[in-house]
């Protein structure tokens, strides 16, 4: 699997900024967990855009929910991730795979190759 970095990057990265949390479904891989945090609390809906977009990529986010993605160390791919990884850590803020900040870093570090 090698996603597409021109379409992937921004909607991790638009997913990310909207605060949702991504995760394999654990009881069948092939799906998805998703749910956003929103001012009351964890919501389980997406918004309508970002839902079809996540819909068109699951299964190349499944693959870098699982550890497929290795960010490009020639093109500041490896630097970009930890570095946002390190600063959204110094906030206090989750950095898991599928986390919010985690989203915004690898999209961040994947569009360095456009």
């Amino acid at each position: 699997m090698n996603p597409n970095p021109h379409e992937l990057a921004p909607l991790l990265v638009a997913l990310g900024r909207a605060g949702i949390d991504l995760a394999p479904h654990p009881t069948d891989p092939a799906r998805l967990r998703h749910r956003r945090l929103t001012p009351a609390g964890w919501a389980p809906d997406l918004p309508p855009d970002l839902s079809a977009r996540l819909r068109m990529h699951k299964a190349a986010v499944l693959w870098l929910l699982s550890g497929g993605c290795v960010p490009d160390a020639e093109i500041d791919g490896a630097y970009i991730l930890g570095e946002r990884l390190g600063v959204a850590d110094g906030l206090g803020m989750p950095t898991h795979p599928g986390s919010a900040a985690w989203l915004v870093a690898i999209g961040e570090s994947m569009g360095t190759k456009q």
